[in-house]
C-alpha cells in the first residue's frame, strides 16, 4: 500500500512540473498571441490592457493672406485658438505681400490652390463670376447669415449667392492729431460737427512753408479713401446695373468731387503726394510726423498710431446737410472652388469669420466684427471714440463693388492724380472717367 501511494505521489509531482513548464513557455510567445486579461465580472478586456488607437496626424490646411502672420499678433492668436479647438487641423499661413489679387488669380490658374484665402470685397465679384470661388450658401448656417450686420451682406454675395465670409469690417472715421490741435490752441470739435466746421479748422491748421509747413487734411490717392468723402456727401460711383459710372450725372457725387478739388486747389489745406511722401511711405506718415492734422482712417489705423506714439482722437465723419455718413470696407475669407477639402476649409472660415475669430480681431484693434454676436462692450469702454466705430456698423455705406472694379479703380486713381494736382477741372475729370468707364464696365 505504501509503495502504491509513493507511485501515485511521484506521478502527481511529475504532472505538476510538466504543466508549470508549459505555462512558462506560453509567456515567451509574442504579445499578440497572448489573450488579454479579462474583467472577472463582465468577461470584458480590462481598461488597463485595452489597445490604444494609433495617433492620427492632423491635416495641414494652407491659408493665403497679404499679411505676414509673424508680424500680426491677432493672426497668431487666431491660429493658436483654432488649432486648440480643432486638434485634427493645422494651419499654415502663406503670405503674398504685394499685388495680391492679380497674383492669386495667376496661382489659381496654375493649379496652386489654397484651402482658404483672404479676399477684399471689391475683388469678390471678379473672382466669383469667373468661377474661382466656392459658393458658401450650403455650408453657412442660417444663424450665421441672420446675425450679420446689414452692411456686410452685400459684400459677401454676388447675384444673390454667398461667396465669401466676413473677416472684419472697416468703417471710416476722421482721426484728429490732438498735439497739432493743442499747439494751435484749437478745441476738439463735438461729434456732431459739420463739413463747414471741418473746412474752417483745416484752414486754421494749415500754415508755414518748406520744412515748417503743415496741413489741415490729407488723404492718400486710394479709391477707398476718396470714396469715404464721396459717401459723406451721399454720392456713389456706379449706376444701378454697374455698366457705367455716374460721376457727371449724380449730383451728390459731383458735389463731393468739387469739395475735394477745393480742399487741394482752392483752400490749399492738403499736401501734394510728393509733399506727403517726404515723411515716409505709409499713408499716415505725415499725420504721425505731426504735419497733417486730420485724416480719414479705419480701426487698424489706431494700432499704427499707438505703435508710433502719435497723439490722436477720432470723430464721426463731418455731417453734410445734417447727416453724418461714412463708408465701410469689408475684407473677407473665401474658399477656392477647387479646394480639396471644402468641409475642412469651411471649419477654418467659420471660426475665423465667426464669433471667436472676430472677437480676437476686435479685442486687438484689427477690425470691427461682421456679426452682432460679438461683444463690443469692452471695446467701447476702452476709449471715448470707439463708440463711433460701432455706430457706423449700423449706418455705413458699403464700398461699391463691380465685376470690372479693379480696372475701373486703376483708371479712376490715375485721373484723380490730375484732379488733385489741379491739372484738370472737376467737370473734365468727371467726363473723362465716365467716358472711359463705358468700355471698362460695359464688358
Amino acid at each position: 500500500m505504501k509503495k502504491l501511494m509513493r507511485t501515485v505521489l511521484a506521478l502527481f509531482l511529475a504532472m505538476t512540473f510538466v504543466l508549470s513548464m508549459a505555462a512558462c513557455g506560453a509567456g515567451d510567445k509574442p504579445a499578440e498571441q497572448t489573450a488579454a486579461p479579462t474583467d472577472a465580472a463582465t468577461g470584458d478586456q480590462t481598461a488597463a490592457e485595452q489597445t490604444t488607437p494609433p495617433a492620427v496626424e492632423p491635416v495641414t490646411l494652407k491659408v493665403y493672406t497679404w499679411w505676414d502672420i509673424t508680424k500680426f499678433e491677432h493672426l497668431q492668436k487666431m491660429k493658436e485658438d483654432f488649432e486648440t479647438a480643432n486638434p485634427d487641423i493645422k494651419l499654415e499661413f502663406v503670405t503674398i505681400p504685394s499685388k495680391y489679387a492679380d497674383t492669386m488669380i495667376t496661382k489659381l490658374a496654375a493649379g496652386e490652390i489654397p484651402d482658404v484665402m483672404m479676399l477684399a470685397m471689391d475683388q469678390v465679384p471678379r473672382y466669383a463670376l469667373n468661377g474661382m470661388l466656392l459658393p458658401l450658401d450650403d455650408l453657412a448656417s442660417q444663424e450665421y447669415k441672420d446675425f450679420l450686420y446689414p452692411v456686410v451682406t452685400e459684400a459677401l454675395t454676388v447675384n444673390g449667392v454667398m461667396y465669401a465670409a466676413a473677416r472684419d469690417i472697416t468703417p471710416k472715421v476722421m482721426y484728429l492729431n490732438t498735439k497739432m490741435f493743442a499747439d494751435a490752441g484749437i478745441e476738439i470739435p463735438s461729434d456732431d460737427w459739420t463739413m463747414e466746421e471741418f473746412v474752417e479748422i483745416a484752414q486754421q491748421l494749415t500754415k508755414g512753408s518748406g520744412a515748417d509747413a503743415q496741413w489741415g487734411y490729407y488723404w492718400k490717392n486710394y479709391t477707398d479713401q476718396t470714396f469715404a468723402m464721396i459717401a459723406a456727401f451721399g454720392g456713389k460711383l456706379y449706376s444701378e446695373d454697374g455698366k457705367s459710372s455716374v460721376l457727371s450725372t449724380d449730383p451728390n457725387t459731383k458735389e463731393a468731387i468739387q469739395f475735394m478739388y477745393d480742399l487741394c486747389n482752392t483752400y490749399k489745406v492738403c499736401p501734394s503726394a510728393a509733399q506727403a511722401a517726404q515723411f515716409g511711405d505709409n499713408e499716415f506718415s505725415s499725420f504721425m510726423a505731426n504735419k497733417v492734422a486730420m485724416q480719414v482712417g479705419a480701426l487698424s489705423t489706431a494700432s499704427t498710431f499707438d505703435a508710433n506714439g502719435t497723439e490722436y482722437t477720432a470723430l464721426p465723419m463731418p455731417a453734410v446737410n445734417g447727416v453724418s455718413q461714412t463708408s465701410s470696407f469689408v475684407n473677407t475669407w473665401v474658399i477656392p472652388k477647387t479646394a480639396k477639402n471644402p468641409e475642412l476649409s469651411w471649419r477654418v472660415v467659420e471660426f475665423l469669420s465667426g464669433k471667436e475669430g472676430q472677437q480676437i480681431a476686435l479685442d486687438m484693434n484689427f477690425g470691427l466684427p461682421a456679426s452682432t454676436l460679438v461683444d463690443t462692450a469692452n471695446f467701447e469702454a476702452k476709449t471715448p471714440y470707439n463708440k463711433y466705430f460701432v455706430q457706423a456698423l449700423e449706418t455705413a455705406v458699403p464700398y461699391p463693388t463691380n465685376l470690372n472694379g479693379s480696372a475701373f479703380q486703376t483708371m479712376f486713381q490715375k485721373e484723380c492724380e490730375s484732379l488733385w494736382a489741379g491739372v484738370i477741372t472737376p467737370e473734365e475729370f468727371e467726363a473723362r472717367v465716365d467716358e472711359q468707364a463705358v468700355d471698362i464696365l460695359g464688358k
